[in-house]
């Protein structure tokens, strides 16, 4: 599933292919995922007009729309991507789950893709009607130190995991970099909050920010390589060796109804 670093990398994307340029025709293939107007109002009121600039919250990319009040959402679900390519070029294998695009006065198009159509869409103009956004917590790259401690100290029952992973804690981090962040911080995931020491805490919210600016970095450079030495993500198999000890295995386990992917012998469950 996208998630924050994703999402930022979309934004990035979206805004080096998609701005200042004069929307001509729209299509789109699975109607349904528009959420609060239908395709037709969704399709007269942003013809000639212009993307103006993007921005991310959470997992969603925010676009703004010259001359409408309305900002256009998409969110990008589990399996969401974009494609800028020229009008007419053959579909990629992905390709074949566009479900919007966007065909600019460039002979240029931007293809919205979502394998599994757990995605949303959404023209409107008050950002609070979304239950999504609305209840979203804040931003982890925004937290200072003692911000990160006192919301994570209001939750001290809950395991670590599934703290990083809710959405109305911190918005944008996913079962992937919930997997990386407890790595760098050599704590188990099902580790309570309660039982994380003033050490633990500290090393969690430093290795948050650091595992969050590494991987947008990593994307904008658009190799999306991931060191083997240093990161879990080209590991996420049961057995795969631990990139920091190569004699200890990875294992997953259910947390909080995903898998969870760590080292049992570097990340010890505090009780």
């Amino acid at each position: 599933m996208p998630e924050l670093p994703d999402v930022e990398y979309f934004k990035f994307y979206f805004k080096r292919t998609s701005l200042h340029k004069k929307i001509e025709n729209i299509t789109c293939e699975s109607k349904e995922l528009l959420q609060n107007l239908g395709f037709d109002k969704f399709k007269k009121k942003l013809l000639g007009t212009q993307f103006k600039n993007a921005y991310r919250r959470g997992k969603f990319l925010i676009i703004e729309v010259k001359e409408l009040e309305e900002k256009l959402l998409l969110h990008f679900a589990m399996t969401g991507s974009l494609h800028y390519v020229k009008q007419g070029t053959e579909k990629t294998d992905e390709d074949r789950f566009t479900r919007l695009t966007f065909q600019f006065d460039n002979d240029f198009e931007l293809r919205w893709r979502n394998m599994r159509k757990l995605g949303k869409i959404y023209l409107i103009e008050d950002l609070q009607k979304i239950d999504l956004l609305n209840e979203m917590g804040p931003e982890p790259l925004d937290l200072n130190k003692d911000e990160f401690i006192k919301l994570i100290d209001s939750h001290p029952r809950q395991m670590i995991k599934s703290f990083l992973m809710s959405q109305n804690n911190l918005a944008g981090i996913g079962n992937v970099y919930s997997d990386e962040i407890l790595f760098r911080a050599k704590i188990h995931p099902r580790t309570k909050i309660k039982n994380l020491s003033n050490k633990d805490t500290n090393k969690l919210y430093n290795e948050m920010q650091q595992v969050l600016k590494d991987a947008i970095e990593v994307m904008e450079k658009k190799d999306w390589k991931f060191s083997a030495e240093e990161w879990i993500i080209p590991h996420r198999h049961e057995d795969e060796n631990c990139p920091r000890y190569k004699t200890h295995n990875l294992v997953s386990k259910k947390v909080a109804g995903r898998t969870a992917i760590f080292c049992p012998k570097c990340q010890k469950l505090k009780k």
